[in-house]
């Protein structure tokens, strides 16, 4: 295995720039720094806009699995969506085969709202991806996915 020093918190030669967690969480706090601004112009939060865009891709969906999906804890999720539902953004009815699971969907305002967001969160992609090719691309994220494995793995301690 090549020598990691510059890269491993434990070594004596590394340095924070050359941190991959850093530079995630860099990269990632600039992207929603962004995006916040843009999206609260909007009437929206980031937690708000998160949601939306799991249920653009599965709906209805329980609460447990938005949750899992935006990677936020259950009970964050249940404030969320009922400042959604406040907003008329969301609809929520209990599950038909389990009256325990409550679904949420998309009201038509929810869906006209995204569909107003989509395109200005592409736009901070696109300027985010600059002089990335598409190979760089793919590459980031079977390497994202790999440490995303890696780390479901057992605990350090």
């Amino acid at each position: 295995m090549e020598n990691r020093g510059d890269y491993d918190p434990s070594s004596p030669t590394f340095r924070l720039e050359n941190s991959p967690f850093y530079l995630m969480a860099h990269a990632d706090f600039k992207y929603h720094e962004d995006m916040d601004k843009v999206l609260h112009k909007h009437g929206v939060s980031k937690p708000v806009y998160r949601v939306m865009t799991v249920l653009r891709e599965r709906q209805p969906a329980s609460i447990g699995a938005i949750a899992e999906a935006a990677l936020t804890k259950r009970s964050t999720i249940s404030r969320i969506i009922d400042r959604m539902i406040e907003q008329g953004l969301v609809t929520t009815e209990p599950n038909p085969e389990d009256n325990r699971v409550t679904e949420v969907t998309l009201t038509p305002a929810g869906q006209q709202t995204l569909r107003k967001l989509t395109p200005i969160v592409g736009r901070q992609f696109t300027r985010a991806m600059d002089g990335i090719s598409n190979r760089d691309l793919a590459h980031l994220l079977r390497t994202l996915q790999k440490i995303s494995a890696n780390l479901s793995k057992l605990p350090i301690e």
